[in-house]
C-alpha cells in the first residue's frame, strides 16, 4: 500500500515547485522523482499540448484485436471496479503494455473534463508522451503507482488524481495496466488497492485458462483463506516442472526459476502433492513455511469465447440433474429434436445450467465428433465483433493478421455452433447472422468469395426473446430461424432433486464432508435466487469454512440462509406472497446488507449484476 501521507493541494503545488528544481521532496508519492527525471530526459515541456499522443480508429482496432485476450478477461472486472466507483467522478482504465488506453469506463459528469487531456481509449499515457502519470509510472517500473495532482508531470493533467497496477502474464510480463482516474481534491489510497486486487483477478484468471491439463497448487499461510485473492497459486506441468505463479506465489517464490521441480518451492515431492488432492493439507514451502496447500488436475476456465464449455457424460442426461423427472423428459424431447438437425432455444434464468444443456444435446447430435464452438453474444467487443464471428481475409484492415482469420462461425464447420446470450448479439450481426443461417456461407471481413459451412446451431438466453421481438430489439426472422424448439430451464427452487444436487456439489468439492441437519433443513428452504451457480458458490464456501473433521454448520452458511431471513423457497408464494415478490424481497434485503453496492450484492446472490437490476426493476 503506498505510503505517502495525505497533503493538501497547497503542499503539493510546493512539492510541485521542487520536483521542477531536480530536487527529490518528500511527501511525493514513490518513484515520483525518478518518473520526473525520466520525462526531462525525454524532452518533454511541462506545458505540452496532448493532442499528437491519440491515435486514430483504424489502428486502435487493431490494436485492440492483438490484446483481445487481455480485453475479453480484463472486461468484467473493469465493469465490476466501475460499480464500486461510480458516482465519484472518476473513470476505469484499461491500457496495453505501453500505455495505450483500450477500454474505458466513467462517470457522464467526468467524461467531458478527462476529454480535454484525451483520457479515452486510443491516447497513450506513456512516460514518453505524458510524463509523469500513474500509468505510465506502472509501466516504466512495472509496480502499482498513485499520483496526485500537481505531481503529473504535464500542467494540463493536475487536476486528475490516478492509481494504477499493472497486470502480468502468466509468465510474469507485463501485459497491461488497470487504472482509476479521477477529479479527486485528495489522493485516494483506497483506489489504489481496488485496481491492485482487480488486476490480481484478472492475472487469476488468466493463470487459470492459460494452460491445458496441469496441477494447480493453492496455498496459504491460513487455511481459511484458501480461495480468497490472498492465495498463492503455482503451476506445474505433468512432469512437475513449473510454468507459472501467480503474484502473491511470486512473493514466496521470488528466486526460483521457470522449469524448476516441486522439491524447489516445496518440501513434498509430486507425488505427496498428487496424492492429497481430495482435500487441504499442511506442507513446508523450501524456505520453511507453512501453509495450507490444496491441489487440483484441471482444465482451464473457459474464456468469454471457447470452444468447449463444462463438459458432462456422453450420451447421459444424468449430470443435467440429480432424479428430477421433469429434467429427464425435457432433454430427451431436446436431444430428439436436436438430433434431426432442428435448431434449440434454451431458455432460462442465469445459472440454470444453459452450458450443460447445450453440451447435452451436441454429445448426442448428429456432429458429436465435430467441435463445439461457444460464443458469449453478450461479451464480443464490438469493434471486434465481425472479424471474431466471420474471420477476415489477410490484410483485411490495419494491423489484421497476415495469415487470416477463420472466425468462430467456420470454427464450427462440422459440429455445433452454440450463440451464448443470443438476446444481447446488436441487430446488425443479427443480419448478418441470418444471412450465414440461411444461404450456410460466410464472408470473412475484407473478402470476395463466400466460403461454405455446415453446423447445427443451439442457442440460449436468460431473456424473453419474444417480447425483444415485439419491442424491435431482435429481428423476428432471425428468432424464428432460432426456434425450432424452444426449452425453458426451471429455477432451482422448482425442482425436485435439490437435495441430490447438493449431495453432489458436496462431494465434487470434498467426498468427505457432511452436512448438519440444521445446516440440510436451511439449504432446503432456501429459494436459490442464483440457481445452480449460487448453491456451488454456497457449498464450496462452506467446505471451505466448517471446521476440519466437522459437518457443515449453519454458521458456516451466508447469513441469509442461515438465519432463514431469505425467502423460503418454492412454498413461499402460497404463504402470503408470490413467489416473484418473495425472491424481490429477498433480493433487496442481501442488496440493503451491502450498503446499496450492486456488484457486492450480485456476488453473495450469485447473479450477474444485469440479472439483478432486471429483477429488482421488475418487482411491484
Amino acid at each position: 500500500m503506498d505510503s505517502t501521507p495525505f497533503i493538501d493541494r497547497r503542499d503539493l503545488v510546493a512539492v510541485r515547485n521542487r520536483l521542477l528544481a531536480g530536487e527529490q521532496p518528500t511527501g511525493a508519492a514513490d518513484g515520483v522523482a525518478g518518473s520526473w527525471q525520466r520525462s526531462r530526459q525525454f524532452g518533454l515541456a511541462v506545458d505540452r499540448t496532448v493532442s499528437d499522443a491519440v491515435i486514430e480508429s483504424g489502428p486502435l482496432n487493431a490494436l485492440r484485436q492483438q490484446n483481445e485476450r487481455l480485453i475479453s478477461f480484463a472486461l468484467p472486472e473493469l465493469e465490476n471496479l466501475y460499480q464500486q466507483i461510480a458516482g465519484t467522478g472518476s473513470a476505469v482504465l484499461l491500457t496495453d503494455v505501453n500505455g495505450v488506453i483500450l477500454e474505458r469506463q466513467g462517470d457522464a459528469g467526468f467524461h467531458q473534463r478527462s476529454q480535454r487531456v484525451a483520457l479515452s481509449p486510443g491516447a497513450c499515457w506513456g512516460e514518453q508522451a505524458r510524463g509523469t502519470n500513474a500509468i505510465g509510472l506502472a509501466v516504466a517500473e512495472a509496480r502499482c503507482a498513485s499520483v496526485h495532482g500537481p505531481e503529473h508531470y504535464l500542467e494540463c493533467n493536475a487536476f486528475l488524481t490516478c492509481a494504477a497496477s499493472p497486470i502480468h502474464a502468466p509468465t510474469g510480463e507485463v501485459l497491461g495496466v488497470l487504472d482509476v482516474s479521477g477529479d479527486q481534491p485528495a489522493r485516494q489510497l483506497h483506489s489504489l488497492g481496488l485496481v491492485r486486487m482487480g488486476a490480481r483477478m484478472i492475472e487469476n484468471r488468466m493463470l487459470e485458462a492459460h494452460f491445458g491439463e496441469a496441477l494447480y497448487v493453492h496455498f496459504h499461510a491460513r487455511p481459511e483463506l484458501l480461495g480468497t485473492l490472498g492465495e498463492g497459486i503455482v503451476v506445474f506441468d505433468d512432469h512437475g516442472r513449473l510454468c507459472a505463479l501467480n503474484a502473491v506465489a511470486r512473493d514466496y517464490f521470488a528466486d526460483v526459476p521457470h522449469g524448476a521441480t516441486v522439491e524447489a518451492l516445496f518440501q513434498c515431492t509430486l507425488d505427496h502433492l498428487c496424492a492429497h488432492r481430495s482435500e487441504p493439507s499442511m506442507l513446508r514451502t523450501r524456505a520453511g513455511i507453512t501453509v495450507c496447500v490444496k491441489t487440483a488436475m484441471a482444465q482451464p476456465s473457459r474464456r468469454v469465447m471457447s470452444s468447449s464449455p463444462p463438459a458432462v457424460d456422453q450420451h447421459s442426461a444424468g449430470q443435467l440433474h440429480a432424479g428430477d423427472p421433469s429434467i429427464e423428459k425435457l432433454a430427451d424431447r431436446a436431444r430428439r429434436v436436436f438430433h434431426r438437425g432442428i435448431p434449440v432455444l434454451i431458455e432460462g434464468e442465469t445459472g440454470t445450467g444453459k452450458e450443460l444443456m447445450a453440451r447435452f444435446l451436441h454429445d448426442n447430435g448428429p456432429r458429436s465428433d465435430g467441435p463445439l464452438v461457444t460464443v458469449n453474444c453478450a461479451a464480443i467487443p464490438e469493434t471486434l465483433a465481425e472479424s471474431e464471428l466471420f474471420g477476415h481475409v489477410p490484410g483485411a484492415f490495419t494491423g489484421a493478421n497476415p495469415k487470416g482469420a477463420t472466425g468462430r462461425v467456420r470454427d464450427a464447420h462440422g459440429g455445433t455452433l452454440f450463440l451464448d446470450e443470443i438476446g444481447d448479439m446488436p441487430l446488425a450481426l443479427q443480419t448478418r447472422l441470418l444471412r450465414v443461417l440461411q444461404e450456410k456461407t460466410v464472408l470473412p471481413v475484407g473478402g470476395q468469395q463466400p466460403v461454405a459451412v455446415d453446423f447445427a446451431v443451439i442457442s440460449a438466453t436468460n431473456q424473453d426473446l419474444s417480447q425483444r421481438v415485439e419491442a424491435g430489439e431482435f429481428r423476428a426472422d432471425l428468432y424464428y430461424r432460432l426456434c425450432g424448439l424452444r426449452i425453458g430451464l426451471p429455477r432451482l427452487a422448482q425442482r425436485s432433486d435439490r437435495e441430490g444436487l447438493i449431495t453432489r456439489s458436496l462431494e465434487r468439492c470434498d467426498p468427505s464432508a457432511s452436512i448438519a441437519p440444521a445446516a440440510w433443513e436451511r439449504l432446503l428452504a432456501y429459494h436459490w435466487p442464483g440457481n445452480l451457480r449460487e448453491m456451488e458458490n454456497v457449498i464450496s464456501t462452506a467446505v471451505a469454512l466448517r471446521e476440519p473433521g466437522h459437518p457443515i454448520a449453519l454458521e458456516d452458511l451466508p447469513s441469509a440462509i442461515a438465519k432463514g431471513t431469505g425467502p423460503a423457497g418454492p412454498l413461499a408464494a402460497g404463504e402470503g406472497q408470490s413467489l416473484k415478490a418473495a425472491e424481490a424481497q429477498h433480493m433487496q434485503s442481501v442488496l440493503e446488507s451491502h450498503r446499496g453496492n450492486i456488484s457486492a450484492a450480485a456476488r453473495a446472490l450469485g447473479v450477474s449484476r444485469s440479472t439483478l437490476y432486471r429483477r429488482l426493476g421488475s418487482r411491484g
